[in-house]
């Protein structure tokens, strides 16, 4: 049987599940405040794909979206500049990398991903915490596949309808965006 996918609260077919959050209210989060090194918190599950505005106490952030024009006739990789980090898209493995301009250090990584599980019928769009070098990153090398787990705590969620998420881990499918968070 194919694997449902679903757009919040089951808008259409043909999209994915994305976690909601109340209006206005932000879902508290203690590793946001801390100082942790970009290693640290890999698979670390933050809810809805939105952008936080810290992580392991940084403030300053650089965002990739996936690739725009990354199809069949175009070049293999795409290139981009942001104010602190440089950021390549590619078609194949790593899909994305990232280097922090000099004079900046890497605090951490966030990415927007399309989560699966082999034991629940649809997929998810969720945040979670990613791993990096404190200069430079990458998402998975070699083959692609990403061994990173992000694990959605029982209550997790908590929201009606979103039950058979909650205590499980999931593959990261897919990637959204990858947020780069950096200091001085």
């Amino acid at each position: 049987m194919p694997r449902s996918r679903f757009v919040l609260a089951l808008i259409a077919s043909s999209a994915l599940i994305a976690v909601p959050v109340a209006a206005g209210k932000v879902a508290k989060n203690p590793e946001n405040d801390k100082s942790l090194g970009p290693t640290k918190n890999a698979g670390y599950f933050l809810g809805y794909p939105s952008p936080t505005y810290q992580w392991h106490g940084c403030t300053k952030s650089d965002t990739q979206q996936g690739p725009k024009n990354l199809v069949d006739s175009t070049p293999n990789t795409e290139k981009s500049t942001s104010r602190y980090v440089r950021f390549t898209v590619s078609k194949t493995a790593p899909k994305y990398s990232w280097k922090a301009k000099p004079g900046w250090k890497i605090c951490g990584v966030q990415v927007a991903v399309q989560l699966t599980n082999k034991d629940v019928d649809s997929d998810l769009l969720a945040e979670a915490g990613y791993t990096s070098g404190p200069s430079a990153g990458s998402t998975a090398t070699g083959d692609g596949r990403e061994t990173i787990k992000v694990k959605i705590p029982a209550k997790g969620i908590r929201a009606r309808g979103f039950e058979k998420y909650e205590g499980k881990t999931f593959s990261i499918l897919d990637f959204q965006s990858v947020t780069v968070f950096v200091k001085r």
